[in-house]
């Protein structure tokens, strides 16, 4: 039986001599990164770390992130990655939550949870530092120069790999539960749907989200290189990355595109070597498709997909993009077709399948799809049923050629006037108009309609209008392109859209926002 951990050793066979991963000057190869994560997994397993074992990372973007994942990876550990953008309250959540007995720390990141020390401490927890200025007792680079040889474990497929946690859009973050089997085969046959080899450097923002990690061990199945990005998004260094690296693949939101396209053109650069920009959390205007491929001559792949899955179930493909600019626009309203690795259905409130074509529940079932939510059986039951299909909290609906429509979250429709309406329809809409770089769509309290459509709009670099002129344009783009309860009552122009710390809209922050701090007419 194949494991997760027989490709890092394969990818060293190989390739031993290509580089894995790029960090500004760093860079290390397949062999050496066997050979370190197989020292670690041979440390930890020396201070009693088992199979089932949790162990967590607090580290900001670096190889080493990488080298602790492939060791649990190889002993069969449950790998807790710690988002350093949460707060120390979260952090210290994550920890409780999922019984870490091992935490690697890196010394950049001990001030972020210094506060909550005592409580640390309380937890008995084995901290390794990492860096020159850790200042704890135990160090990660001298654990892996005098690791003792690793014995071999034995744990199954199904057995977990990684707690995962949610980007904080819910109250508290959730972990996902998943296992080495899911990690296998997404990695395995998701690089097809945008031509990742063994040739090809992958560039990747927020590397220490769950997802953007998950694209960072794809090159566990194509020997492919990765190059990690600075701390936050910069789009000086992210352009310097690709070019200092000669990147081919790029996943990037599409907030982050004309931020990259407009630098580009203030300075007077190119990309050359960039092949692909892999994009998603959301589809992207048909005007940024088509300036994207004029600036830059690049294959597009948008993605969609959620840690529940691993990662990415459905793709809209470079020749998807190419029919759509070619005059069949509507395919970027989807997010491309399912994957192979991946069944689906359309379902209705009551779990029944409906008709191709209908709007409804999506439901995945894929030997990607989690395992469950940690310490939450309810929660589980609620969205995994016995036959392993997975309900999402997405609306969609396929048509006849396979393609998928997201309509929006089931948690953000708004009724107004007994009329359901999906804010992603109306902010595909928006998107369309020239003044605007992005919009979220939210539903407040409308004392007669019950709800009233109110969108926020960021608008796009050296727009001189004023906001009247502004909203005069939105409202007639509105008018015909949207049917009258999808028009917007008020629009509100804002700098930029609250995020998680993972680069999500937070619809529910800006709802309160705009209840709680803009003049709405029918309020007054």
């Amino acid at each position: 039986m194949r494991m997760l951990r027989d490709n890092l050793r394969r990818c060293a066979e190989h390739y031993p001599d290509k580089i894995a991963y790029y960090q500004g000057e760093r860079t290390i190869t397949w062999s050496e990164i066997y050979r370190r994560s197989l020292a670690l997994a041979g440390a930890l397993q020396a201070r009693g770390v088992k199979p089932g074992d949790r162990v967590a990372i607090l580290a900001k973007e670096c190889i080493e992130i990488y080298e602790h994942f492939f060791a649990c990876m190889i002993i069969g550990a449950v790998r807790v990655g710690v988002n350093w953008r949460y707060s120390a309250r979260e952090m210290l959540h994550v920890l409780k939550n999922s019984g870490v007995t091992v935490c690697v720390v890196q010394d950049k990141c001990w001030p972020l949870i210094e506060s909550r020390s005592d409580e640390l401490t309380a937890l008995s927890i084995d901290v390794i530092g990492l860096g020159d200025d850790h200042g704890f007792d135990v160090d990660y680079e001298f654990l892996i120069e005098n690791a003792p040889d690793f014995t071999t474990t034995e744990f199954a497929e199904n057995a977990p790999l990684l707690h995962t946690y949610t980007s904080g859009a819910t109250a508290h973050p959730k972990a996902v539960i998943l296992s080495h089997k899911a990690i296998l085969t997404e990695i395995t046959y998701a690089p097809h749907y945008y031509g990742i080899s063994a040739n090809d450097r992958y560039y990747m923002p927020a590397q220490s989200a769950w997802v953007a990690v998950a694209g960072g061990i794809f090159g566990l199945a194509a020997g492919s290189g990765t190059i990690i990005p600075t701390d936050v998004f910069d789009v000086a260094s992210c352009v310097e990355d690709i070019n200092r690296h000669k990147a081919t693949v790029a996943l990037l939101v599409p907030a982050m595109i004309p931020t990259v396209l407009d630098y580009l053109q203030e300075n007077d650069l190119a990309l050359p070597s960039l092949r692909t920009i892999a994009y998603g959390s959301a589809p992207a205007a048909p005007t940024l498709i088509r300036r994207t491929v004029d600036t830059l001559g690049v294959n597009l792949v948008q993605l969609y997909g959620m840690t529940e899955c691993v990662a990415w179930a459905c793709f809209l493909q470079p020749d998807d993009h190419k029919r759509a600019l070619a005059g069949e626009e509507h395919i970027l309203r989807s997010s491309g077709r399912f994957a192979a690795f991946v069944d689906y259905k359309i379902c209705n409130d009551k779990g029944e399948a409906l008709p191709t074509g209908e709007a409804g529940v999506i439901y995945l079932k894929s030997d990607t799809i989690m395992s469950g939510y940690l310490n939450q059986p309810e929660e589980t039951a609620d969205v995994l049923n016995a036959d392993g299909w997975l309900k999402t909290n997405d609306i969609g609906r396929v048509d006849e050629n396979g393609y998928v429509y997201l309509l929006d979250r089931r948690n953000f429709l708004i009724n107004t006037g007994g009329v359901n309406v999906f804010p992603a329809q109306i902010e595909a809409v928006l998107a369309e108009n020239e003044i605007v770089a992005e919009s979220s769509v939210v539903g407040v309290p409308h004392p007669r309609w019950g709800e009233a459509v109110v969108a926020a709009v960021v608008l796009r670099k050296g727009i001189q209008f004023g906001n009247a002129e502004c909203i005069e344009k939105l409202n007639a783009h509105c008018l015909k392109n949207l049917s009258k309860q999808e028009c917007p009552k008020y629009f509100t122009f804002m700098d930029e859209l609250p995020r998680t710390i993972t680069g999500k809209l937070q619809k529910r922050d800006l709802k309160t926002y705009i209840s709680d701090n803009v003049a709405l007419p029918w309020n007054e």
